[in-house]
């Protein structure tokens, strides 16, 4: 073979070789990036799953920064429990994360807060916040103004875990809730109106205990009516039994006592015509008439801690000022709270709860409210709040904050125990605190009353304009 011919074979072999790699089939390496494409993708995915998280959490805490909401109560200047709501909103306008501004506005009585609202209802100038019974806020929903507070307690950023729900008094939760579900109100306190009664000045007068019927109570204040009327001063003659403010609170006391409701048998409507109510009234106008009852200008305090009165009648929240009153009086008699006596062994306490509610306005200033009433009524802020005011907690884990309170206030372990007897007035109609106001009034006019027949008229009468009231309102 010549040089020249191999040569050509060679060059022919390689070309043969350049050809067959070009047309030969991609290697395995090719599906690489089909590989890669798909880990592209789930990084992808789990990028957009981290960020979906991070936006629920942060999506209903809107920016609530400059957020202002006013918050309107009914306790006066000069009133430590309206200091000790001026300290908690200074407390929360400084330290809240979320740069929220409360103000604080007293309102006076519970009664000239819910016109106030009415009016503002009519005018549009109405507060985020306000502090009312349940039956005014029951009021308001009916022409769309409070906010179910349902959402707010269930909301996984801002609301209550299931510890610090099941922490509420079962009965305190489940006041404000309307038949279709909806959270009108949130419980801040409880207070129930009971007698104040000075042991020390009774067992001078020679009752080694406090009065358990109507007979023994009727004896122990015309004792120390007769015993003041007697005595070397003139000044306290017509003192010395128990000071009688005619409200619906005190007749309500004793009516239950007495073994009397506020509604029918059926709980279909309102009635105070009953025996009950009947005896109730013409037991206090007894008293009455055999100068065992008497009437002041003002908050009792200081008649009872000199001796001008065995027995007052109280909210329970009065218990500071009542310790004022005794710690102001030259003497060392000790005081503390009773239950209404009624026939048979009965009692009676008119037992009733703080309740807050919110009403509508902007989603921010609804989620601002929210958050300052979480604050508010929180067990630790609670336990500072009973301690300035006197009233119960709402809370199991707010007792325990009060055991150095109850040491020091030796009253207030009483309260607890009656608290546990309140009856709660009836609020199955939204109409009743219109009611409420109307038994104020005639409890001053059965006061007045000279005959049962008068009783029994203003009793009458007072059915009748309960059911007006609940078929204008309901």
């Amino acid at each position: 073979m010549s040089k020249k011919f191999l040569t050509m074979i060679f060059a022919t072999l390689i070309i043969l070789s350049l050809v067959m790699t070009a047309c030969a089939p991609e290697p395995p390496v090719v599906e690489e990036p089909a590989v890669e494409e798909v880990e592209e993708v789930e990084e992808v995915e789990e990028v957009e799953e981290v960020e979906e998280v991070e936006e629920v959490v942060e999506e209903p805490m809107m920016d609530l920064s400059g957020v202002t909401v006013q918050f309107w109560h009914v306790y006066g200047e000069g009133d430590p429990r309206n200091e000790a709501i001026v300290a908690f909103v200074d407390e929360f306008n400084a330290s809240n994360e979320y740069g929220i501004t409360v103000e604080a506005l007293d309102q006076g009585s519970y009664n000239d807060l819910e016109d106030k609202v009415n009016a503002g209802i009519q005018s549009g100038d109405t507060p985020q916040i306000a502090q009312a019974y349940t039956s005014a806020l029951n009021n308001w929903d009916t022409v769309d103004m409070v906010v179910d507070l349902n959402p707010f307690v269930s909301d996984a950023t801002s609301g209550l875990t299931e510890d610090e729900i099941a922490d509420i008094y079962p009965g305190v939760y489940a006041l404000g809730v309307t038949p279709g579900g909806a959270r009108l109100a949130w419980p801040f306190s409880q207070s129930a109106n009971v007698m104040v009664y000075n042991f020390t000045w009774a067992k001078e007068l020679g009752f080694d205990a406090p009065p358990t019927s109507p007979e023994e109570l009727k004896a122990q204040l015309c004792a120390a009516a007769e015993a003041n009327a007697t005595d070397d001063s003139p000044d306290n003659d017509g003192t010395g039994g128990m000071v009688w403010y005619a409200s619906a609170s005190n007749y309500l006391s004793f009516l239950h006592a007495f073994g009397g409701v506020e509604l029918n048998a059926d709980g279909t409507a309102y009635d105070f015509n009953t025996e009950a109510a009947k005896a109730a009234a013409l037991y206090v106008n007894d008293l009455k008439a055999d100068g065992c009852t008497f009437e002041t200008e003002s908050y009792p305090n200081p008649e009872q801690a000199n001796r001008l009165a065995l027995v007052t009648l109280s909210s329970t929240s009065g218990l500071k000022y009542y310790g004022y009153a005794f710690s102001d009086a030259e003497n060392d008699d000790e005081w503390g709270f009773l239950a209404f006596p009624g026939p048979d062994g009965g009692q009676g306490v008119d037992a009733f709860t703080q309740t807050m509610g919110i009403l509508k306005s902007t989603p921010e200033q609804e989620l601002a409210s929210w958050i300052f009433l979480k604050y508010l009524t929180a067990p630790a802020n609670q336990a500072t709040w009973i301690e300035a005011s006197g009233y119960l907690p709402t809370q199991y884990s707010t007792e325990g904050m009060l055991v150095d309170y109850i040491a020091s206030v030796p009253q207030y372990q009483s309260t607890l125990a009656l608290a546990a007897l309140g009856q709660g007035e009836p609020e199955t109609f939204t109409a009743w605190y219109s009611v409420r106001r109307a038994v104020d009034d005639a409890a001053a006019m059965l006061y007045a009353a000279e005959t049962a027949e008068e009783v029994e008229v203003i009793l009458a009468e007072l059915n009748i304009t309960a059911a007006e009231l609940v078929a204008e309102i309901e």
